[in-house]
Protein backbone atom coordinates (compact mmCIF):
# COMPACT_ATOMS: atom_id res chain seq x y z
CA UNK A 1 0.00 0.00 0.00
CA UNK A 2 1.62 3.59 -0.64
CA UNK A 3 0.21 6.74 0.75
CA UNK A 4 -0.70 10.07 -1.58
CA UNK A 5 -1.78 12.36 1.47
CA UNK A 6 -2.44 15.09 -0.74
CA UNK A 7 -3.82 14.95 -4.36
CA UNK A 8 -5.89 17.34 -6.56
CA UNK A 9 -7.96 14.66 -9.05
CA UNK A 10 -9.55 17.79 -10.61
CA UNK A 11 -6.33 18.55 -12.20
CA UNK A 12 -6.07 15.48 -14.20
CA UNK A 13 -9.08 16.45 -16.47
CA UNK A 14 -8.45 14.06 -20.39
CA UNK A 15 -5.66 12.07 -18.31
CA UNK A 16 -8.47 11.30 -15.04
CA UNK A 17 -9.07 7.16 -16.11
CA UNK A 18 -5.19 6.83 -16.33
CA UNK A 19 -4.25 8.33 -12.75
CA UNK A 20 -7.38 6.24 -11.66
CA UNK A 21 -5.83 3.27 -12.80
CA UNK A 22 -2.78 3.85 -12.00
CA UNK A 23 -4.37 4.51 -8.28
CA UNK A 24 -5.72 1.37 -8.14
CA UNK A 25 -3.08 -1.06 -9.72
CA UNK A 26 -0.70 0.18 -7.65
CA UNK A 27 -2.82 0.26 -4.35
CA UNK A 28 -2.31 4.37 -3.67
CA UNK A 29 -4.59 5.46 -0.80
CA UNK A 30 -5.36 8.78 -2.40
CA UNK A 31 -6.75 11.81 -0.30
CA UNK A 32 -8.49 13.99 -2.92
CA UNK A 33 -7.74 17.59 -1.84
CA UNK A 34 -10.47 19.98 -2.80
CA UNK A 35 -10.12 23.99 -3.57
CA UNK A 36 -13.82 24.65 -3.11
CA UNK A 37 -17.41 23.42 -2.72
CA UNK A 38 -17.45 22.61 -6.78
CA UNK A 39 -13.86 20.53 -6.82
CA UNK A 40 -14.99 18.51 -2.90
CA UNK A 41 -18.30 17.27 -5.05
CA UNK A 42 -16.13 16.40 -8.11
CA UNK A 43 -13.76 14.08 -5.55
CA UNK A 44 -16.62 12.41 -4.03
CA UNK A 45 -18.43 11.24 -6.87
CA UNK A 46 -15.10 9.80 -8.13
CA UNK A 47 -14.98 8.09 -4.27
CA UNK A 48 -18.06 5.99 -5.61
CA UNK A 49 -16.20 4.32 -7.94
CA UNK A 50 -12.72 4.32 -6.27
CA UNK A 51 -12.84 3.14 -2.59
CA UNK A 52 -9.25 3.89 -2.41
CA UNK A 53 -10.04 7.70 -2.80
CA UNK A 54 -10.70 9.90 -0.18
CA UNK A 55 -12.99 12.95 -1.03
CA UNK A 56 -11.56 16.16 1.46
CA UNK A 57 -13.12 19.21 1.87
CA UNK A 58 -11.88 22.50 2.18
CA UNK A 59 -11.85 25.64 0.73
CA UNK A 60 -7.73 26.63 -0.56
CA UNK A 61 -6.25 29.61 0.47
CA UNK A 62 -6.23 31.36 -3.17
CA UNK A 63 -10.12 30.76 -3.18
CA UNK A 64 -10.94 32.31 0.15
CA UNK A 65 -11.82 35.87 -0.89
CA UNK A 66 -14.47 33.91 -3.65
CA UNK A 67 -15.91 32.27 -0.76
CA UNK A 68 -15.94 33.91 2.92
CA UNK A 69 -19.19 34.79 2.08
CA UNK A 70 -20.59 31.34 1.99
CA UNK A 71 -18.98 29.86 5.28
CA UNK A 72 -22.32 28.95 7.18
CA UNK A 73 -22.90 26.68 4.40
CA UNK A 74 -20.06 24.62 4.40
CA UNK A 75 -20.85 22.78 7.72
CA UNK A 76 -22.77 19.82 5.63
CA UNK A 77 -19.60 19.25 3.82
CA UNK A 78 -17.12 19.64 6.87
CA UNK A 79 -19.42 16.93 8.98
CA UNK A 80 -19.66 14.22 6.48
CA UNK A 81 -15.97 14.70 4.88
CA UNK A 82 -13.07 12.25 7.03
CA UNK A 83 -10.18 15.30 6.33
CA UNK A 84 -10.63 18.77 5.97
CA UNK A 85 -8.38 20.31 3.66
CA UNK A 86 -6.81 21.89 1.37
CA UNK A 87 -7.07 25.03 3.79
CA UNK A 88 -4.71 27.33 5.06
CA UNK A 89 -2.83 30.37 4.49
CA UNK A 90 -0.24 31.77 1.74
CA UNK A 91 1.40 34.77 1.71
CA UNK A 92 4.01 34.06 -0.46
CA UNK A 93 2.56 32.79 -3.59
CA UNK A 94 -0.21 35.61 -2.93
CA UNK A 95 0.75 39.22 -3.19
CA UNK A 96 -2.56 40.56 -2.82
CA UNK A 97 -2.39 41.48 0.76
CA UNK A 98 -6.24 42.55 0.86
CA UNK A 99 -7.00 39.04 0.53
CA UNK A 100 -4.94 37.99 3.68
CA UNK A 101 -8.52 39.05 6.19
CA UNK A 102 -10.19 36.75 4.23
CA UNK A 103 -7.67 34.09 4.14
CA UNK A 104 -7.47 34.76 8.18
CA UNK A 105 -11.35 34.52 8.29
CA UNK A 106 -11.59 31.25 6.05
CA UNK A 107 -9.03 29.54 7.66
CA UNK A 108 -10.18 29.95 11.44
CA UNK A 109 -13.48 28.95 10.62
CA UNK A 110 -12.45 25.38 9.41
CA UNK A 111 -10.18 25.35 12.49
CA UNK A 112 -13.18 25.86 14.51
CA UNK A 113 -15.47 23.07 12.58
CA UNK A 114 -12.62 20.81 12.71
CA UNK A 115 -12.34 21.00 16.55
CA UNK A 116 -16.35 21.30 16.47
CA UNK A 117 -16.06 17.48 14.79
CA UNK A 118 -12.49 16.23 15.90
CA UNK A 119 -11.34 15.85 12.16
CA UNK A 120 -7.91 15.59 10.90
CA UNK A 121 -6.87 19.25 8.82
CA UNK A 122 -4.40 19.13 5.39
CA UNK A 123 -2.95 22.45 6.06
CA UNK A 124 -1.13 24.52 3.12
CA UNK A 125 1.71 26.82 4.89
CA UNK A 126 3.56 28.78 2.25
CA UNK A 127 4.63 32.22 4.43
CA UNK A 128 2.88 31.55 7.27
CA UNK A 129 3.96 28.68 9.29
CA UNK A 130 4.32 30.43 12.40
CA UNK A 131 0.91 32.26 12.26
CA UNK A 132 -0.11 28.48 11.42
CA UNK A 133 1.30 26.83 14.42
CA UNK A 134 -0.27 29.18 16.78
CA UNK A 135 -3.18 28.38 14.66
CA UNK A 136 -3.32 25.24 15.37
CA UNK A 137 -2.30 25.18 19.12
CA UNK A 138 -5.78 27.50 19.78
CA UNK A 139 -7.74 25.31 18.14
CA UNK A 140 -6.29 21.98 19.79
CA UNK A 141 -6.41 20.47 16.63
CA UNK A 142 -5.67 16.31 16.17
CA UNK A 143 -2.35 15.30 14.12
CA UNK A 144 -2.97 17.90 11.69
CA UNK A 145 -1.59 17.09 7.91
CA UNK A 146 1.38 20.21 7.13
CA UNK A 147 1.52 19.68 3.42
CA UNK A 148 4.60 20.44 1.57
CA UNK A 149 6.48 22.23 3.87
CA UNK A 150 9.59 25.05 2.66
CA UNK A 151 9.16 27.08 5.89
CA UNK A 152 11.84 27.45 8.67
CA UNK A 153 13.45 24.10 10.63
CA UNK A 154 12.51 25.71 13.92
CA UNK A 155 8.57 26.26 13.17
CA UNK A 156 8.86 22.93 11.76
CA UNK A 157 10.28 21.61 14.99
CA UNK A 158 7.17 23.22 17.23
CA UNK A 159 4.92 21.54 14.45
CA UNK A 160 6.54 18.64 14.80
CA UNK A 161 6.72 18.80 18.71
CA UNK A 162 2.85 19.38 18.77
CA UNK A 163 2.31 16.28 16.73
CA UNK A 164 1.94 17.00 13.26
CA UNK A 165 2.70 14.99 10.38
CA UNK A 166 4.43 16.10 7.27
CA UNK A 167 3.85 15.56 3.19
CA UNK A 168 7.45 14.92 1.20
CA UNK A 169 6.49 15.95 -2.13
CA UNK A 170 7.93 15.73 -5.82
CA UNK A 171 10.38 17.81 -5.60
CA UNK A 172 12.57 15.65 -3.22
CA UNK A 173 15.87 15.18 -4.98
CA UNK A 174 15.97 18.37 -6.80
CA UNK A 175 15.27 20.81 -3.29
CA UNK A 176 18.09 21.13 -0.67
CA UNK A 177 15.25 22.22 1.67
CA UNK A 178 12.91 18.92 1.06
CA UNK A 179 16.79 16.81 1.63
CA UNK A 180 17.21 18.64 4.76
CA UNK A 181 13.68 18.50 6.33
CA UNK A 182 13.46 14.91 5.53
CA UNK A 183 16.92 14.30 7.34
CA UNK A 184 15.36 16.23 10.10
CA UNK A 185 12.12 14.70 9.94
CA UNK A 186 11.47 10.97 12.24
CA UNK A 187 10.39 8.52 9.66
CA UNK A 188 7.43 7.68 11.83
CA UNK A 189 6.44 11.40 10.60
CA UNK A 190 6.57 11.55 6.82
CA UNK A 191 3.57 11.01 4.77
CA UNK A 192 4.65 10.59 0.60
CA UNK A 193 2.18 13.28 -1.67
CA UNK A 194 2.23 14.05 -5.45
CA UNK A 195 -0.41 17.61 -5.33
CA UNK A 196 -1.87 16.48 -8.40
CA UNK A 197 0.16 16.38 -11.82
CA UNK A 198 1.18 19.97 -12.59
CA UNK A 199 3.43 20.09 -9.27
CA UNK A 200 5.78 17.54 -10.73
CA UNK A 201 5.51 19.91 -14.20
CA UNK A 202 6.39 22.98 -11.91
CA UNK A 203 9.69 21.12 -10.57
CA UNK A 204 10.98 18.95 -13.71
CA UNK A 205 8.58 19.97 -16.64
CA UNK A 206 7.53 16.49 -16.79
CA UNK A 207 3.49 15.66 -15.86
CA UNK A 208 3.33 13.83 -13.30
CA UNK A 209 0.70 10.76 -12.17
CA UNK A 210 0.05 8.93 -8.72
CA UNK A 211 2.68 6.24 -9.21
CA UNK A 212 5.31 8.89 -8.78
CA UNK A 213 5.12 8.15 -5.21
CA UNK A 214 6.69 5.32 -5.33
CA UNK A 215 9.96 7.62 -6.54
CA UNK A 216 9.17 9.89 -3.65
CA UNK A 217 9.41 6.90 -1.30
CA UNK A 218 12.60 5.76 -3.06
CA UNK A 219 14.40 8.99 -2.29
CA UNK A 220 13.22 9.44 1.31
CA UNK A 221 14.83 5.88 1.44
CA UNK A 222 18.14 7.12 0.15
CA UNK A 223 18.50 10.14 2.70
CA UNK A 224 17.65 7.82 5.20
CA UNK A 225 20.18 5.05 4.19
CA UNK A 226 16.83 2.60 4.95
CA UNK A 227 15.43 -0.03 3.42
CA UNK A 228 13.04 0.88 0.41
CA UNK A 229 10.16 -2.04 2.19
CA UNK A 230 10.48 -0.11 5.56
CA UNK A 231 10.07 3.62 4.23
CA UNK A 232 6.73 2.55 2.33
CA UNK A 233 5.52 0.06 5.42
CA UNK A 234 6.74 3.14 8.11
CA UNK A 235 4.53 5.98 5.76
CA UNK A 236 1.26 3.26 5.45
CA UNK A 237 1.68 3.27 9.34
CA UNK A 238 2.09 6.94 9.80
CA UNK A 239 -1.24 7.58 7.95
CA UNK A 240 -3.00 5.12 9.58
CA UNK A 241 -2.02 6.74 12.93
CA UNK A 242 -2.63 10.00 11.89
CA UNK A 243 -6.40 9.24 10.68
CA UNK A 244 -7.18 7.06 14.48
CA UNK A 245 -9.09 9.81 15.86
CA UNK A 246 -11.55 9.75 13.17
CA UNK A 247 -10.59 6.60 10.94
CA UNK A 248 -10.43 7.14 7.20
CA UNK A 249 -11.96 4.20 6.12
Amino acid sequence: MYIDAHNHLDFYGKNLDKALNIIKQNNIITLGCAMDVQTYLFTKEINKDNPLIIPCFGIHPWKADENFMNLDSFEQYIKESKVIGEIGLDYHWVLEKEKYPYMRQVFSYFLKMAYKYNKITNIHTKGAEEEIYESIKKYELKTPIIHWYSGPLDTMKKLLDYGCYFTTSVDIGYSKLTEEIVKTLPLNRILTETDGPTSLEWVNGQYGYPDEVKNIVNQIAIIKNLPYEEVKHTIAENFKKAGECNEYS
